[in-house]
């Protein structure tokens, strides 16, 4: 048993740095512009990450879609990372998007890792763990066993 998996640059429909449920819109929105590209497969994957407050802070998280050949959707996301002080009093300070003060701070302290995640804890944790924490939580309720709950109707 084997599968080919394909990956496609999907524009999400979102803007760079999306806010509150876009960012579920654009992992949705992907997955939807992949099943359109491979109408074949059997599988269609769409990720995104972006910014939500909580509880008066903003965090970053990413979340997951994943649409079967029948059209059945499975949705999961990640745990959030708190987006650091210094990078929201630029935001404030400059009246700038997120994805555009991360390109002046990236002018300022020279290249930075091509991740958010990593840039905000000094390469500690990746943006790669939220992704993958939102993939699982959605495959899972694929892949469960018979006897757990997401199989009961």
């Amino acid at each position: 048993l084997g599968f080919q998996l394909k990956g496609y640059a999907s524009k999400s429909g979102v803007p760079e740095t999306p806010y509150d449920k876009e960012t579920f819109d654009g992992s949705r929105n992907r997955a939807m512009n992949a099943r359109k590209k491979f109408p074949e497969a059997d599988w269609y994957i769409g990720l995104e990450s972006g910014l939500i407050e909580r509880y008066g802070h903003m965090y970053e998280e990413a979340w997951a879609t994943i649409i079967d050949r029948e059209g059945k959707e499975y949705y999961g996301y990640s745990s959030g990372l708190k987006v650091p002080d210094y990078i929201l009093k630029k935001m404030k300070d400059m009246n700038m998007q997120h994805c555009d003060v991360m390109e002046v701070i990236e002018k300022e302290f020279g290249k930075l890792p091509n991740d958010t995640w990593g840039t905000y804890s000094g390469e500690l944790i990746l943006r790669e763990v939220s992704l993958e924490e939102s993939l699982r939580n959605a495959l899972i309720q694929i892949t469960a066993p018979e006897t757990s709950f997401y199989k009961k109707y």
